[in-house]
């Protein structure tokens, strides 16, 4: 049934195809993001997108125009703008979090040399805010630095979930179930096993699903002092380096600069 009057249709009014131009506009971005360093031709866009090629080619303009995309020849493969990179600076540093991780992640990496990663609850996924790697390299799940993964999946989101009160962290899993056994075949009473292990021992191991042979990796929630989580530290590294003294040696580290870094982000949120 149509509407009043008075009113165009409501794919013509200005706020509906406001809000679908951004949600357009959103899905290049991603598109680009995901093809990495090879970059997105117009071809794989309008595939991607199903856009008009007259849309795609207004939505990419302006994307360029406002430095979001860019098309280092003029032509060809279309990669994300410098503009993202000055926005993604200042993302998730509200608090200072990210500044307060990084010379934890440092001093980490260069005592392990292992990866060390912080990462954060983005609604059903944890979200990587900051990574180092140390002379042992290990690109994990989370890939780089704005990638996601979904709660439920590794030790870091094990960790975040431990820390979540129960209303939430069974409304995550409850949400995440079905492309947690679809895709990575980890059901709920394994990934609940974890949590629990995780809440009384103080860190989390990963429940499986990272889909790295040989790897493991482990995972202590950050804490303040008004009993917030607001990330988790965590460390990816061969199985074969997880020697029970080791183990040990790093867990202690983890936990010690979770410590650290959650009473200097409640000092800085009483500051604000």
């Amino acid at each position: 049934m149509s509407g009043p009057a008075h009113l165009p249709p409501v794919e013509e009014r200005p706020e509906i195809a406001g809000t679908q131009t951004l949600g357009r506009a959103m899905q290049i971005l991603r598109t680009v993001a995901a093809r990495g360093d090879e970059g997105a031709t117009f071809e794989t866009l309008q595939a991607s997108t199903e856009l008009s090629r007259a849309t795609l080619y207004r939505l990419l303009a302006g994307l360029r125009q406002q430095g979001m995309l860019r098309q280092p020849s003029g032509r060809g493969a279309w990669f994300l703008g410098y503009e993202l990179l000055s926005l993604g600076a200042q993302a998730g540093n509200d608090s200072g979090l990210r500044e307060l991780a990084r010379p934890a992640l440092l001093q980490l990496a260069a005592e392990f040399g292992d990866s060390f990663f912080l990462l954060v609850p983005d609604g059903y996924f944890a979200l990587c805010l900051e990574m180092q790697d140390g002379e042992r390299p290990v690109r994990c799940f989370s890939q780089a630095v704005g990638g996601r993964i979904l709660m439920g999946v590794g030790q870091a989101s094990i960790a975040l979930l431990a820390a979540m009160k129960r209303e939430q962290r069974e409304h995550i899993l409850q949400h995440n179930a079905p492309r947690l056994k679809r895709e990575y075949h980890l059901e709920l009473s394994r990934i609940r096993r974890r949590i629990h292990q995780a809440a009384r021992q103080g860190h989390a191991v990963s429940a499986g699903g990272i889909g790295l042979e040989g790897y493991t990796g482990v995972a202590v929630a950050i804490t303040t002092q008004a009993g917030e989580s607001p990330g988790a530290l965590s460390c990816a590294t061969a199985t074969s380096s997880m020697t029970c003294h080791y183990r040990k040696s790093l867990i202690k580290a983890l936990q010690q600069h979770a410590i650290n870094i959650g009473t200097r982000t409640g000092h800085l949120r009483r500051l604000e």
